[in-house]
């Protein structure tokens, strides 16, 4: 749970989410691009609460992080993780590339 529902699913929502806010502006709905952009940075620090816990945890039980953080996913989401994926936010939040990247190539 800890891996899907921020390192995954939240983490989707850093990827997406700056198109919707580009979207909603060219819309001229800067209302509802600023509520966008307000979720966005709450995203960011879910994905961060996340990789944090996930970290320590993985410490705690003498995990690798990646091969852990790679085998959860591969045994509890089903389907790829979709590229494009927004790096820097990712990044910010404490999500290196090198978790999931290679996930979003495989054949399953």
């Amino acid at each position: 749970r800890l891996v899907i529902a921020p390192m995954v699913l939240e983490a989707r929502g850093l990827d997406v989410t700056p198109g919707m806010i580009a979207k909603l502006k060219s819309a001229n709905d800067p209302e509802s691009a600023a509520v966008m952009q307000i979720i966005f940075d709450d995203e960011i620090g879910h994905v961060a609460f996340g990789s944090k816990w996930f970290h320590i945890t993985c410490k705690d039980q003498s995990l690798e992080p990646k091969l852990c953080f790679q085998d959860k996913v591969r045994r509890y989401f089903k389907g790829l993780l979709k590229p494009p994926f927004n790096r820097p936010a990712r990044d910010l939040a404490g999500l290196p590339h090198s978790f999931y990247e290679p996930l979003a190539f495989e054949i399953k």
